[in-house]
């Protein structure tokens, strides 16, 4: 009897355990959020073809496009006198427009090229995710966050482009022997070496709703501006 009863309140414990965890959604009718088992297909393709999208496919022979981007947010304590003893919490993660992004003819290489730029999202967003970590750390106090979050922000989305631009170049414009296989080599490389920092389902659970997870803290209002032109 007593073995039975072990059984039982260790069954509870453990459903109870797993109840307790959160299982965030991480898309929904109108976006994917990155996570490390998502594969975008070709039916994740949903927009319609625009005028400037259309000339661009023509001039570089592409035939898919991907809308992609990072969405961040940083949240604050709710009462003013927990912002003192409580840390600030942000949230990155690389959104897929499904309803923007669209292709013309079914090409499973050209669609492959696309979501590589969805890669170098999450690339980006592991950089800022550790850099403001690690001023955390070295400043060990609260509102550490609130100051240099836009910065690296800014940060964040001008490595982005600068990556888009010269994958576009290499791959599309230039139209280089090996570049799409170096690019993917090389971000599936530093993803494999970064896994530490991934985007976690709750980072785009948060992002995909717009409220905070969690109900003792809001999004920030008042931020310090990008530090960047002060340096």
């Amino acid at each position: 009897m007593k073995t039975k009863l072990t059984t039982v309140i260790t069954f509870l414990l453990i459903s109870q355990y797993c109840l307790g965890q959160n299982d965030y959604p991480t898309s929904n009718e109108t976006h994917i959020f990155w996570q490390p088992d998502i594969k975008i297909t070709k039916n994740d393709y949903q927009g319609k073809p625009t005028i400037r999208g259309d000339e661009i496919m023509d001039e570089y022979g592409i035939t898919s496009s991907a809308s992609v981007g990072i969405w961040s947010v940083l949240d604050t304590p709710k009462k003013k006198k927990d912002r003192y003893r409580k840390f600030e919490k942000v949230y990155f993660a690389p959104a897929f427009e499904k309803t923007t992004s669209y292709i013309r003819t079914d090409d499973s290489l050209q669609i492959e090229m696309q979501n590589l730029y969805f890669d170098i999202c999450e690339v980006w967003a592991r950089w800022a995710r550790k850099e403001l970590q690690s001023l955390q750390d070295k400043m060990q106090g609260t509102g550490t966050l609130s100051i240099f979050y836009l910065t690296i922000e800014e940060d964040m989305q001008e490595s982005r482009i600068s990556t888009f631009r010269a994958y576009f170049k290499d791959v599309f414009i230039d139209k280089i022997d090996g570049a799409f296989e170096k690019w993917k080599k090389e971000i599936d490389e530093t993803l494999e070496k970064t896994k530490i920092w991934a985007t976690k389902p709750e980072e785009c659970y948060r992002l995909m709703t717009r409220k905070p997870i969690e109900k003792d803290y809001i999004m920030a209002s008042n931020l310090v501006g990008s530090l960047n032109s002060k340096r």
